[in-house]
């Protein structure tokens, strides 16, 4: 950690990969180890770690999986357990099972990993009644709602990416200001509530981007284009010509 001087804190799908300049930001971290890199991802670990290393990003000083749910320490992944026990103390999946069962119009779609359960939905009435039922059973919870899908996911109280980053950055001894955060979704939005400079890239969701605070930069690049344009912006340095198909 002597050597780290700020901290790239990122999710990955959407915003690290899927829109080209993967390989163009992976040159620049390796070209510059005072920038440590912490990963936020929806993603199990497994999965987080076969993207990040097949477009060549560095290991990570931490990685945050399924929305915050999991903490895990580099580079050799190790999980954080003092963490996890956390999130267990008031996660109940038989009790949010016991709540959703016979709601009409919600079925159960399978579980991805330890702390998400997802249940596909009928319709809008059916999901005000699933939440309804999980509150009348008093489970503790947060949902995910997904309107592509209409897919409902159900996760731990404590999985937030935003609480993640805050116990990582604390670990390391790394204050507010040496960190940039970098995001496209919903579950990106407690990453850019001000308190850290951050870029929002520009194939973000609309409703994102209409309650950004001015610490966040709304970049014209999508991706890791638009990720590498707003980090160059904050460490004040010269713009990387880009290729103009990628402007937004």
């Amino acid at each position: 950690m002597a050597a780290i001087k700020w901290v790239l804190a990122s999710d990955i799908d959407g915003t690290l990969v899927g829109h080209g300049g993967e390989s163009e930001l992976a040159q620049f971290l390796a070209q510059r180890p005072d920038i440590g890199v912490v990963y936020l991802t929806g993603r199990t670990r497994a999965n987080a770690e076969m993207l990040i290393r097949r477009h060549g990003y560095p290991d990570p000083l931490a990685m945050a999986t399924d929305i915050g749910a999991d903490v895990y320490w580099g580079p050799d992944f190790h999980v954080d357990e003092n963490w996890a026990f956390q999130q267990r103390r008031d996660w109940s999946p038989r009790r949010v099972m016991r709540a959703l069962d016979g709601v009409a119009g919600v079925s159960f779609a399978g579980r991805s990993s330890h702390w998400r359960l997802a249940f596909q939905v009928r319709d809008y009435h059916a999901l005000s009644a699933a939440r309804t039922a999980l509150v009348q059973e008093g489970v503790v919870q947060r949902t995910l709602w997904d309107e592509d899908e209409m897919r409902l996911d159900v996760v731990p109280r404590g999985a937030l990416k935003g609480r993640a980053l805050k116990y990582i950055l604390n670990r390391l001894n790394v204050r507010p200001q040496q960190c940039f955060v970098a995001g496209d979704a919903e579950n990106d939005g407690d990453l850019m509530e001000g308190r850290y400079h951050g870029v929002l890239v520009a194939n973000a969701t609309i409703r994102l981007a209409d309650q950004l605070p001015p610490v966040i930069v709304r970049s014209p690049y999508e991706g890791a284009h638009g990720v590498l344009h707003g980090l160059r912006q904050f460490l004040d340095e010269p713009a990387a010509v880009m290729e103009t198909e990628y402007a937004g």
